[in-house]
């Protein structure tokens, strides 16, 4: 039997080539990115992404089958703008002070997700197939090349015998927590003091050990 997500129409019914066209599909994506994290997953409808971006229903969807379509573009966007400003920001890691790369980078990280806290909110709690989208799906093995990279610019730092799987848990753990955090904030305690708790106890575990 099929479920729901199986059965979806995720793909544009064609991909613009003019520039006009172009700029008709860029609206409608960005007008669904503003409309999720204010309406919802359930509250945004079709009819209200063709009012917020200027163009008839007719004209929707001539592109797009329906709503979840426009929805996977838009994802496709949070990941390349997510994905974009952490290696801009690991560039600047591999630039700057080998003891501060760890705790720059996962700041970086922290930063991001709450930059993009409300579309990002949507995808884990009300979009029902997000772990099945392709590009959501690409963000570990990317994140991982990036961390790798941060790791090896400040590897004299780490344990030499540091494995990409010890590097994956702690990307894991990382990221969850973050998650976590700007997600649910604990109410009792000041959330950059746990991340930077968080911080510590990362370096702690993959850091050089005192002889």
């Amino acid at each position: 039997m099929q479920t729901k997500t199986q059965t979806l129409d995720f793909a544009p019914k064609k991909l613009p080539s003019q520039r006009r066209s172009q700029e008709t599909f860029r609206a409608m994506v960005e007008a669904c990115a503003w409309l999720l994290p204010r309406k919802g997953y359930a509250g945004t409808t079709t009819n209200h992404i063709a009012e917020r971006a200027g163009v008839n229903i007719a004209s929707l969807y001539e592109y797009f089958p329906g709503k979840d379509a426009i929805v996977v573009q838009v994802a496709r966007g949070l990941v390349e703008r997510v994905l974009e400003r952490l290696a801009l920001g690991a560039a600047e890691v591999l630039e700057g002070r080998e003891d501060q790369a760890l705790r720059t980078w996962i700041q970086l990280i922290h930063d991001t997700v709450a930059r993009e806290k409300g579309l990002i909110a949507v995808f884990m709690y009300q979009v029902p197939y997000t772990s099945q989208l392709e590009p959501i799906q690409a963000i570990s093995a990317r994140l991982l090349e990036q961390s790798q990279q941060v790791h090896g610019h400040a590897g004299h730092f780490f344990r030499p015998n540091l494995s990409d799987a010890t590097l994956q848990l702690v990307i894991n753990l990382v990221n969850s927590t973050i998650m976590q955090l700007v997600m649910n904030p604990p109410k009792h305690y000041p959330k950059q003091e746990l991340l930077d708790e968080l911080i510590v106890r990362v370096e702690e575990w993959i850091g050089q050990r005192p002889n």
